[in-house]
């Protein structure tokens, strides 16, 4: 690994996780905003709280994951053609393909991070997020009153409805 490639990995993770961070503080500023009413009126206490956002955040960091790499080549990359950084690696004579190696380890790394988020780390706080949601925010979302819909035989359906 040279040095440019060093040199343009290191640019494109500080930015995904920059961008990353941002956009985590800001979707978790408006959910704060509008569930501090909810929050108060069920007494939470700022542990409970705190514990939520700390299930919510990989949730909502493993949701905007996919857009804020799209984000991060695509700065990263027109900074460096703003720069002409582009233009003088390609005059070095660095071949366009091996330009592409950088792109393409830092990728791997951020597929494998969000491989482990999305294995191990979301599903478990997701599970927790939502208990925690259905027990003080939507006490009577799944009640008895809903509709159960099962197919019996092909074009047979039963509709178990209990009121």
């Amino acid at each position: 690994m040279t040095i440019l490639d060093r040199y343009i990995i290191k640019k494109i993770l500080s930015t995904f996780f920059y961008v990353v961070l941002i956009l985590v503080a800001i979707i978790t500023v408006i959910d704060l905003t509008e569930k501090i009413d909810k929050f108060s009126v069920n007494n939470l206490s700022t542990a409970q709280v705190l514990g939520y956002y700390g299930d919510f955040v990989p949730w909502i960091a493993g949701l905007i994951s996919p857009i804020t790499v799209f984000i991060s080549i695509v700065y990263v990359t027109s900074r460096m053609a703003a720069h002409t950084e582009i233009i003088a690696i390609l005059s070095s004579g660095v071949s366009f393909k091996r330009l592409l190696v950088p792109y393409f380890l830092a990728a791997l790394v951020i597929a494998s991070l969000s491989f482990y988020l999305t294995g191990w780390v979301i599903p478990k706080s997701n599970q927790e997020r939502l208990v925690f949601e259905m027990q003080y925010f939507k006490k009577n979302s799944l009640s008895s009153k809903r509709n159960v819909h099962m197919q019996i035989e092909p074009n047979i359906y039963s509709v178990y409805s209990k009121l």
